[in-house]
């Protein structure tokens, strides 16, 4: 038995052994807070490929029957893992300075090729003109009927530059949908807030920082109202990370007879968790927030990862 542990939950496994000590990160592999190994494929892996490309109809056989048609593919949220990565990028020193969501909206009736065609857009003059790097963004559709965006990122970009370049892919498809020129020049698609700055400050001084745990609190509500409540399919991509996101480990696995913190707490008070029992497993989801100061060596990997991505991109 051994327990994988994230900030939202405890895993207790009954069956099999943690095969690293972190885990979560599709990049690396980690043994040890220090060692970082490189993901590769396997030799076994690619020869299997190849030995199922080349298999054919044996001689004398009948004609194998035409496919039937498939379904139109469909794209959902894996809301467990955009949980875990949006707490593990949001513990990231860099994201400690900044961090903001920002949300893209487009007029009523856009069809949902021509948003994801806008959205692609402007993410690319982002990273081109204000360094658009760390993100994680999930797509959400509207009572209307139209989707819209919401964006994390920790790359501080001009509201007014990036609202116009939505302005200006939306003048493009005026003719298309009948749209008045003049209501687009004026449309406001984007809007920004700051994680660590609230809009409406409950002091009068408008430079109040959010605490560690009230932002914390406010990223939780983001997740549950738009994440862990968006049901919705799509016919393209439902959500997506960057690269350097999807690097970073979302749990530490512990063997039963390790004795860590978080751990001796676990076992101590596990009656007042609330428990969620499958067959191979247990999760157990904690009657309060769990700092992420017993998390030390998985944060630490984790500005590890981050900062080689940063220099080897």
């Amino acid at each position: 038995m051994y327990y994988s542990v994230t900030s939202s939950a405890i895993r207790e496994i009954y069956i099999g052994e943690a095969p690293v000590t972190f885990s979560g990160s599709s990049s690396f592999t980690a043994n040890t807070p220090d060692v970082l190994i490189s993901k590769s494929r396997t030799t076994s892996s690619i020869t299997n490929k190849r030995e199922k490309s080349t298999c054919t109809h044996g001689v004398g056989l009948p004609p194998a029957a035409p496919p039937a048609e498939k379904e139109p593919r469909t794209y959902s949220l894996n809301k467990s893992k955009i949980r875990k990565k949006m707490t593990a990028f949001f513990n990231l020193q860099a994201t400690k300075n900044f961090c903001a969501f920002y949300t893209l909206t487009f007029p009523s009736g856009i069809s949902d090729n021509d948003a994801y065609r806008i959205f692609n857009i402007w993410q690319t003059r982002c990273r081109t003109e204000y360094a658009l790097r760390s993100f994680i963004w999930v797509a959400e559709r509207q009572k209307n009927g139209t989707i819209h965006f919401h964006l994390l990122t920790n790359t501080r970009m001009p509201i007014r530059q990036a609202n116009d370049f939505i302005r200006e892919s939306l003048t493009k498809l005026c003719c298309a949908y009948n749209w008045e020129a003049s209501k687009v020049e004026k449309y406001n698609g984007l809007d920004v807030d700051n994680v660590w700055h609230p809009k409406r400050p409950k002091s009068p001084d408008a430079s109040q920082r959010r605490t560690r745990d009230d932002a914390a609190r406010y990223l939780g509500k983001y997740i549950t109202k738009y994440v862990s409540k968006n049901n919705e399919k799509f016919q393209r991509l439902a959500w997506h990370e960057s690269r350097d996101i999807a690097a970073l480990f979302t749990a530490q696995n512990f063997d039963i007879d390790e004795v860590v913190p978080i751990l001796s707490y676990f076992l101590s008070t596990k009656e007042q968790w609330k428990r969620l029992e499958c067959e191979y497993l247990s999760v157990y989801i904690p009657p309060n927030y769990i700092d992420l100061y017993h998390f030390t060596d998985l944060c630490r990997i984790n500005e590890l990862v981050y900062n080689q991505s940063l220099n080897t991109s």
